[in-house]
């Protein structure tokens, strides 16, 4: 098992960003189907939710689309990212029902048990204190909140990793900065194991921590999980 090489900057380049969201709203419309079903499995259908890490907010926009009683507010360390997510909410027509702002996930900006759902997709790997992390998804979730959590996991098959960095290159690898973008996340992804053990340290319970193919997936335990979990919490 390799050791894990962090990859935390924050994306500053406008050219890097645009080129991003334009990929992301081009091909990200599967991905985005995948955790709106999750979130309906909760039964989540209204309410307050917080996307974060949200770059150009495709994912949260997709959901407030599908789901009009959800009021969505999402945060990324990236100002370049957090003004293409508010033109694209306008483009949608969702922006009367979403905020964007400057943010980090160690420090909400919300209040204690204030949130419905809380999302954070493909954002853990940049993390270098999940702890911190987890516990401030458990401070601002409301009790019985549901949250879905995505990311990559380093210690995935190589075939798996060889496969989806050829679809990553094939759809994204273009641009000359964004071409390593896989395998710099997933070599900067933590293995399940080590986030079993940060999820137990953490204040979040009520988890189900399983996989697929190159991704965790980490959820409230109300989620009909398709596989069987890698493990509980709580």
């Amino acid at each position: 098992m390799k050791p894990r090489i962090s990859e935390s900057e924050i994306i500053e380049d406008q050219e890097l960003a645009e080129y991003f969201n334009v990929k992301a709203k081009r091909y990200m419309r599967i991905p985005c189907q995948r955790v709106l079903k999750r979130v309906l499995g909760k039964g989540v259908k209204k309410g307050r939710a917080l996307d974060i890490g949200t770059g150009p907010g495709i994912f949260p926009i997709f959901i407030a689309k599908a789901l009009p009683e959800i009021q969505f507010k999402g945060i990324d360390l990236s100002p370049v990212m957090i003004e293409l997510a508010r033109k694209n909410a306008i483009d949608e027509g969702v922006n009367g029902r979403m905020a964007f702002e400057v943010g980090s996930g160690y420090s909400l900006p919300c209040e204690d048990h204030s949130i419905d759902l809380l999302l954070c997709i493909n954002t853990l790997h940049h993390l270098e204190r999940p702890i911190d992390f987890f516990n401030e998804v458990a401070r601002v979730l409301k009790e019985g909140g549901g949250f879905v959590i995505v990311d990559f996991h380093r210690d995935t098959s190589s075939i798996f990793i060889w496969i989806f960095d050829l679809l990553w290159k094939a759809f994204f690898g273009r641009h000359p900065k964004a071409r390593k973008g896989f395998l710099e996340s997933v070599r900067s992804s933590y293995t399940l194991e080590e986030c079993q053990t940060f999820l137990k340290q953490s204040r979040l319970t009520n988890w189900k921590l399983y996989t697929r193919t190159v991704e965790m997936w980490i959820e409230s335990v109300n989620s009909n999980p398709p596989q069987s979990p890698f493990g509980k919490g709580g």
